[in-house]
């Protein structure tokens, strides 16, 4: 029995501390529990911006210059980030939009404007992707205006240049949604948009401006037909930004200035700032974007 004395002690010390840490470990498990299962039910979710000049959010300044960083993708982060934190997920917001981009050097690098990454949107964006492919992820996307902008210009339209111009966004929108939806994953939400037609403004330059408008409107609609049909067949949405801004209603003539206009006329000097020169659209205007894209979400 003596024998068996000093073993006792330290086999009733280690139970001791077993029961220790037993009841030590069972008071942090709840909360590790509560941490782990937030986690699970409260993931981050991810906004990434796409495009052009739209998407990066340019305008011009009434006194010169221009600013970028406050258009649509911004408006529409503000609202996504107060979902989320209403929700109680973090929330991430991603731009990789250039101004300037055009379908092919999205898809295959060049943007001229100065931007913080290398290599192609495309390939940017796909990397993004795939680090995500586990995440809640809204994308967004905006692409082919540049490629038709040049093709109405001096007061009258190149058809010829339109219409190859819709034939390379086709080309590229494939390619690039192509490539998008391989790299998303299951819980990624990618939403395309049409465009509004800036050209409309030239109705107030007088009548060859007047036939420049009307002449506009079957491009725009061309174009916009081309990127819907494209998004379906990639399963996206489409923001119908030409439907908020009223692209094809010729009719009711309002007021505007002291003058009736077509509303369709009224909706682009209202929402843009073309009343100087620039197709880009004005804070009113990019909240008009957003809330089409929200439409989709």
């Amino acid at each position: 029995m003596r024998t068996a004395l000093p073993t006792r002690r330290p086999a009733r010390a280690l139970l001791a501390a077993a029961l220790c840490a037993l009841t030590i470990g069972a008071a942090a498990t709840p909360a590790a529990a509560d941490s782990a299962a937030s986690a699970r039910n409260h993931p981050a979710e991810y906004y990434l911006a796409l495009g052009d000049s739209l998407a990066a959010g340019y305008q011009s300044l009434p006194g010169g210059g221009h600013v970028v960083g406050r258009g649509y993708a911004q408006d529409l982060a503000r609202t996504l980030e107060g979902r989320a934190h209403a929700a109680g997920r973090p929330f991430s917001f991603t731009d990789l939009g250039c101004p300037g981009e055009t379908s092919g050097s999205m898809a295959d690098g060049g943007c001229r404007y100065p931007h913080p990454w290398s290599g192609s949107q495309l390939a940017n964006a796909v990397s993004y992707l795939k680090a995500h492919r586990k995440d809640r992820v809204v994308v967004t996307l905006d692409i082919g205006a540049n490629d038709v902008d040049g093709c109405a210009s001096g007061g009258s339209l190149d058809l010829p240049c339109a219409l190859n111009g819709i034939a390379t966004v086709r080309r590229n929108l494939d390619r690039i949604l192509g490539e998008l939806r391989d790299a998303a994953g299951p819980h990624t939400r990618i939403v395309g948009m049409n465009l509004y037609d800036p050209f409309l403004a030239a109705w107030l330059t007088g009548d060859q401006g007047k036939a420049l408008a009307a002449l506009s409107v079957p491009l725009a609609d061309a174009l916009n037909g081309v990127i819907e049909q494209v998004d379906a067949a990639h399963r996206v949405p489409t923001a119908d930004v030409a439907g908020a801004f009223d692209t094809n209603a010729f009719l009711p003539m309002v007021p505007l200035g002291g003058q009736l206009v077509p509303l369709n006329v009224a909706r682009v000097l209202q929402w843009t700032n073309m009343a100087r020169g620039d197709i880009h659209a004005n804070d009113a205007g990019y909240q008009v974007i957003a809330d089409a894209f929200l439409a989709e979400l």
